[in-house]
């Protein structure tokens, strides 16, 4: 029965070589159909492959090389099928093709699953490759599940394609079967639902296993595919801010919800809270402002003097905030404002927490009606939809905070991570100076593949130092790496990526490091010198920083853990926690909340057209990551054969008759 299930799936363990088996032949003849029809969604990548001869290659039995050359010839000549019918028959394959694996899926028989209760160490049993605590608690039908999902992400071409195919099938109407299949694949594997009460169920049973959740409404924008056509500038700013609007009263029900459940985030997406266009604007602007700042500090200390600050300000769109005030006393006032430690210099933080978009005092120095200035301005449409913005945003940090709720602040593409940081930064300064025993309620996002990221996460943290507040980071590698490189080349830039997976892999240590240690200062600093440390133990209510290691790579994982217990950091304390995608690694998140560390999985939800641009980053991850995915394929093949396995055993035993012992003679007392 085994084997007869898993070969109907076409899923062949990953020790298995891509040749063609036997056992997986007939499968793999589909296999290869597949990956011929998606070769033609983009003909110049192959110009001489013909798609005809390839079905008639198919249709041959097996022959010698001679002869497949000669029918390849025969069939040369034939015209080839025009794009319309290729898409038409390759839709169809690929259909009726999934339309038969998942069939097959739902048919699974329902066994129980093995057990593996661990070690008793986290360390040890994440270092195990053979741990299946991850897979055990699943049904059948879900392993099922992640081995095909798994196995469509190996197709490198079907994951380059994607977004082309699904464009193609929107412009042909033929989203209904495409939505259909993706729906029962990769939205089932990684998201909870199309509505915040949908994920209620998928949250319960992750509570059940020690993690928490982060839910997550899927909506975002970006600059590519916006429709701004005959459309004026107001109408376009009308059709943002409805939208916005919209889409926060779906957060606010999103945190409504979170709150049922102790410990969870909600999710938010700036580029979701206004419009991407104005993002953008201020990212460009603040950025501007920065190598200003940079250029005019002549001796590179990171301090200017009273002159060059003035210079500074006179460089604004806008640099006079009252006309009946001399410019130079306004200065003196916005100076003498920002050198908060009287030395008669300023540095960048405090010249950007002094002069900025999010203060109503200083936000008009910024209004720029010409591109005349050496700092690009915004206009004062653009200044009112800023400030639209900061509303949202300070209303669902309102409500988050009374429902005892955390916000999680995605980071997004670089050209609209300065605004995003810029918000984020603002609420932290309003909601993180007073943490409460669940600790900080606004956490923000620092992908650190990007070059600069670590210098940012250091500047910021030094900023909450001086403002009071609480910095709370959640640490990523980055999940935009292939549209950032593509924007980069395109637009003649220089890569924000850093160069090669070991200097990501060194930024990302770096940037859990610089946490941990400023962790351990603050202790230490606690401590002084006393005897009794109980009395001053580190605290979600006492330490100025709290990291959220959001991480696939298990060695970064096992390396954050392993310095936690060299720093006598306990995962009880809640200061380090933990976060993976939902339908993703797996075995690091169960093995963590097992075992007691704050550990959680990110549950995005939305309407399915909604969420296309999320799974396809999904795909396009697993597609990278393929050692990952390849112990994540191997855990599910284990756990499916020893189920398989123990269901037989258990049928042999009851088809075995019971021996009927006769009964032996009478006795008397």
């Amino acid at each position: 029965m085994a084997s007869r299930i898993i070969t109907s799936m076409w899923l062949p363990p990953p020790s298995v070589s891509l040749s063609p088996p036997r056992l997986f032949a007939p499968v793999y003849k589909r296999s290869l159909t597949h990956q011929t029809l998606l070769s033609h969604a983009k003909p110049q990548l192959q110009k001489n492959f013909n798609f005809t001869q390839v079905r008639a290659l198919h249709r041959l039995p097996s022959q010698t090389a001679p002869d497949v050359q000669a029918a390849a010839a025969t069939v040369a000549a034939t015209p080839k099928a025009p794009l319309w019918q290729k898409v038409a028959i390759g839709g169809t394959i690929a259909l009726a093709t999934s339309a038969t694996l998942l069939n097959q899926l739902t048919k699974a028989p329902r066994l129980e699953a093995s057990s593996d209760s661990g070690s008793g160490n986290a360390i040890i049993d994440l270092k195990d490759e053979h741990n299946r605590i991850g897979v055990e608690k699943k049904s059948t039908t879900e392993l099922m599940l992640s081995m095909l999902v798994y196995k469509l992400c190996t197709f490198g071409l079907l994951v380059d394609l994607a977004p082309n195919l699904i464009s193609l099938a929107e412009s042909l109407h033929l989203t209904s079967p495409v939505y259909w299949f993706i729906r029962k694949t990769f939205f089932a594997q990684f998201c909870g639902g199309e509505s915040a009460d949908d994920c209620v169920g998928t949250m319960s049973s992750l509570r059940s296993a020690g993690i928490n959740s982060i839910l997550d409404l899927s909506i975002e924008a970006d600059l590519d595919g916006l429709d701004l056509e005959n459309q004026t500038p107001t109408e376009i700013r009308a059709r943002f801010n409805k939208s916005a609007d919209s889409i926060a009263q779906q957060i606010s029900a999103c945190i409504e919800t979170a709150s049922r459940l102790s410990k969870s985030f909600a999710a938010i997406k700036i580029t979701a809270m206004s419009s991407p266009l104005l993002l953008q604007q201020v990212t460009t602007t603040l950025t501007v402002l920065e190598n200003k700042f940079k250029n005019i500090d002549q001796d590179r200390d990171g301090k200017v003097t009273k002159d060059e600050f003035k210079q500074l300000v006179k460089m604004l769109p806008s640099p006079s905030l009252n006309k009946d005030q001399p410019l130079d006393t306004m200065i003196d006032q916005l100076f003498n404002e920002a050198d908060k430690d009287k030395d008669g210099m300023v540095d960048w933080i405090d010249f950007a927490s002094t002069i900025s978009l999010n203060r109503d005092e200083t936000r008009s120095l910024f209004l720029g009606e010409t591109a005349s200035s050496d700092v690009p301005g915004l206009i004062r449409e653009d200044l009112e939809d800023y400030k639209r913005l900061l509303v949202r945003m300070e209303t669902l940090c309102s409500q988050a905070q009374k429902t005892q709720t955390r916000l999680m602040i995605d980071a997004e593409q670089s050209y609209f991570q300065s605004a995003i940081d810029s918000v984020a930064l603002h609420l932290m300064e309003q909601y993180n100076n007073n943490p409460n025993v669940d600790g900080p309620l606004i956490f923000n996002t620092y992908q650190m593949y990007l070059k600069d990221a670590l210098g940012r996460l250091k500047q910021d943290y030094t900023r909450a130092q001086r403002n009071g507040y609480v910095l709370a980071a959640k640490l990523v590698r980055g999940a935009y790496m292939v549209s950032e490189r593509k924007r980069a080349l395109e637009l003649g830039l220089k890569d924000p990526i850093c160069d090669g997976i070991q200097a990501t892999h060194a930024s990302y240590n770096a940037g859990v490091d610089f946490m941990l240690e400023k962790m351990i200062q603050h202790k230490q600093k606690l401590i002084g010198g006393t005897e009794d440390e109980s009395s001053t133990s580190l605290s979600l209510r006492t330490s100025p920083v709290v990291l959220f290691v959001a991480s696939h790579n298990k060695d970064s994982v096992i390396r954050t853990c392993e310095r936690m217990h060299e720093l006598g950091l306990t995962p009880q304390a809640g200061l380090v926690m933990f976060g993976q995608l939902m339908g993703m690694c797996d075995q690091i998140s169960y093995t963590l909340g097992q075992h007691g560390y704050g550990t959680y999985k990110y549950v995005p939800y939305g309407p399915i057209h909604h969420v296309i641009p999320y799974l396809i980053r999904r795909a396009q991850e697993n597609a990278t990551v393929l050692g990952g995915v390849t112990i994540e394929r191997t855990l599910l093949w284990e756990e499916l054969m020893s189920r398989f396995s123990a269901q037989k055993e258990r049928t042999q035993i009851q088809a075995v008759p019971t021996p009927v012992v006769p009964a032996g003679p009478a006795t008397t007392l």
